[in-house]
C-alpha cells in the first residue's frame, strides 16, 4: 500500500475551441498505490474524464493537447514514451472501463471476437485459447448463458450485460491498474452494486483502481482515499474517513451536504449556488470563489495551493490561514515601492 504504482505530476491538458484554449486539467498531481481504490470526484465538466484519457493519451489531437506534466508508471513517463510502448501498456498493465460500453465496444464484431482479440494482443495466445479465456471471464462476471453471449453483438445485450463484458475485457489480462470512468452510469442501483462487487472481488490484492465518479455514496462504499476536483484543479484530497468526517474545502462540504439521507425527516437537499466557470476564461484566484459562502477579497486575487490540514489530508483554500490586514499591508508596500 505504500508503493506508488502511478505518480502524476502537474498534469495539464485541454482543447482548442472557438473561445480559445480550454484547459480541462490544470496542474493536477496525485498518486495511486498498489492495492488501493482512489476516488476522483466532482461535478460533471470538472475534468475527471479528461484526466484519465490524458494519462493514456487517448485524447484526439487536435483539438486536444497535453501541455505538460509527468505520469510515472514503473519508472517510465506515460506522457512521453513511444506510442508503440504505450500501446502495450494500454489494456494490458493499465485497463480502462469507459462510461458507456455501447460506444466502447465495436458494434460490428461479436463479443467473443472482441474478448479474444484483447487476450491475444496482451497474452500471446492462440485464437482458440483466447476464446476459451474470454468465455471463462464472462462466466466469472456472472453473465448468463455465456456461450451464447460470446456469439452475440453488443446491441443484443442490455446495459448491465455490456458493462459486465467491459469488466471481463478489462480484467482478462490481469492489469496492475484499472481506471473505471463512471462504470455504472445509467444502470439501476441493483446492477450498480453487482458491478462494483465484481470489480472489487476480481481485481486481486495488488491491483489498484482509479474510480472516477460524481456519486459520493459509491466513494464512501468502495474507496480508500478521495480526491475532490473542481474546475480542472484539485480542491481537496485525503483518506476517505477524513474527507467525509472532516471535510475542509467549502466545495467538498457542499457535495456532502447534497447527499440524500435514508433516515430522518424528508427535506429539500441543499445545492451549491451558481455554476462551474468557463474553463476557457476561468476567474482569477480561487475558481470556486464566485460560488463560495466563505469567499473573501483574497480569494479573487490569489490562487490557493494545497496545504496539509492533517496527516495526508490537504486542501487548496485560503479559509483560516489568510490575514486580510497582513495582505493589505503587503499590497500597500508593493504599491509604494512601485511609485518610488
Amino acid at each position: 500500500m505504500d508503493e506508488a504504482l502511478l505518480k502524476v505530476e502537474e498534469l495539464r491538458a485541454g482543447f482548442q475551441t472557438a473561445e480559445g484554449f480550454l484547459r480541462a486539467v490544470d496542474g493536477v498531481s496525485f498518486e495511486i498505490r498498489r492495492g488501493e481504490v482512489l476516488g476522483l470526484v466532482g461535478e460533471s465538466g470538472c475534468g475527471k474524464t479528461v484526466t484519465a484519457l490524458a494519462l493514456l493519451r487517448l485524447l484526439a489531437r487536435p483539438p486536444a493537447a497535453i501541455e505538460g506534466g509527468r505520469a510515472w508508471f514503473h519508472g517510465r513517463d506515460l506522457l512521453s514514451m513511444p506510442i508503440a510502448e504505450l500501446q502495450q501498456i494500454r489494456g494490458g498493465k493499465i485497463g480502462m472501463i469507459f462510461q458507456e460500453p455501447m460506444t466502447a465496444l465495436s458494434p460490428l464484431h461479436r463479443i467473443g471476437d472482441q474478448l479474444a482479440e484483447a487476450a491475444r494482443l496482451h497474452m500471446d495466445l492462440s485464437f482458440s485459447a483466447a476464446w476459451a479465456l474470454g468465455l471463462e471471464w464472462l462466466r466469472r462476471v456472472g453473465l448468463p448463458d455465456a456461450e451464447q453471449r460470446m456469439k452475440d453483438y453488443p446491441h443484443q445485450l442490455s446495459g448491465g450485460m455490456r458493462q459486465r463484458v467491459m469488466l471481463a475485457m478489462t480484467m482478462l489480462p490481469e492489469p496492475e491498474l484499472i481506471i473505471a470512468d463512471e462504470p455504472t452510469t445509467a444502470l439501476d442501483v441493483t446492477i450498480q452494486a453487482q458491478i462494483f462487487d465484481l470489480l472489487l472481488h476480481l481485481r486481486g490484492g495488488d491491483t489498484a483502481v482509479l474510480l472516477i465518479t460524481h456519486d459520493m455514496g459509491v466513494v464512501w462504499d468502495v474507496c480508500d482515499r478521495v480526491h475532490v476536483m473542481y474546475a480542472a484543479r484539485l480542491a481537496e484530497k485525503g483518506p476517505r474517513d477524513a474527507v467525509f468526517g472532516r471535510p475542509a474545502h467549502p466545495y467538498t462540504r457542499g457535495l456532502l451536504a447534497a447527499m440524500p439521507r435514508l433516515h430522518g425527516k424528508a427535506e429539500r437537499l441543499p445545492d451549491i449556488p451558481g455554476q462551474l466557470p468557463s474553463l476557457a476564461k476561468p476567474p482569477p484566484g480561487c475558481r470556486f470563489a464566485p460560488r463560495c459562502p466563505l469567499a473573501r477579497p483574497v480569494c479573487g486575487r490569489r490562487t490557493p495551493t494545497m496545504r496539509e490540514m492533517a496527516p495526508n489530508h490537504e486542501m487548496a483554500c485560503w479559509d483560516g490561514i489568510w490575514d486580510e490586514a497582513e495582505e493589505e499591508n503587503r499590497v500597500q508596500s508593493t504599491e509604494i515601492g512601485a511609485e518610488r
